[in-house]
């Protein structure tokens, strides 16, 4: 009688540290890639966010005749912002709060920048026109260059219509 002996299969140590090492070459290639992926969504969002509200406050201050306010965070825009009707007890339509994140003191930092042209309050009249001096926003991220995450500018044009576009030169109107 003849035994037959079969080898036990599975990886060799040399195998399993090469899988191990292409796993860790891939993973250190894409965390930049995936870092500058979520500060470029933190500033689209904040920016579609935004034109919504002010689309939102353009079409209240038509329905109701009324004016509508946008107004930013008792920290800023870069904190959030609000919709509210003006006159009477004042109506908070919508609201909105950016994502923070704690620093070593534990204060409340902003992932992004919102700049606004001139002014601080965005003031629709009851014909849906501006009734204020804001007229752009600029919004970028707080941390990284404008190389990395591209800014994005919303205008609002003579209608009240405001416009999200990406900033090409780093500027805004």
């Amino acid at each position: 009688m003849h035994m037959q002996v079969t080898r036990a299969r599975g990886f060799t140590l040399i195998e399993l540290l090469t899988a191990i090492m292409v796993a860790a070459v891939l993973a250190a290639v894409s965390i930049p890639m995936y870092t500058s992926f979520v500060r470029n969504q933190r500033v689209k969002t904040a920016a579609f966010d935004l034109n919504y509200a002010l689309t939102l406050a353009r079409g209240e201050a038509l329905k109701r005749n009324s004016s509508v306010i946008v107004s930013p965070d008792t920290n800023g825009w870069k904190f959030g912002w609000s919709v509210q009707t003006t006159g009477g007890t004042p109506i908070t339509l919508f609201s909105h709060t950016t994502p923070t994140y704690l620093d070593s003191s534990n204060a409340a930092v902003s992932y992004l920048t919102i700049t606004p042209a001139t002014g601080n309050v965005v003031t629709y009249n009851g014909s849906g026109r501006l009734a204020s001096s804001v007229s752009s926003f600029k919004i970028a991220s707080a941390a990284g260059s404008t190389a990395q995450v591209a800014p994005r500018c919303i205008t609002i044009d003579l209608s009240g219509l405001p416009r999200n576009t990406p900033s090409t030169s780093g500027n805004c109107p």
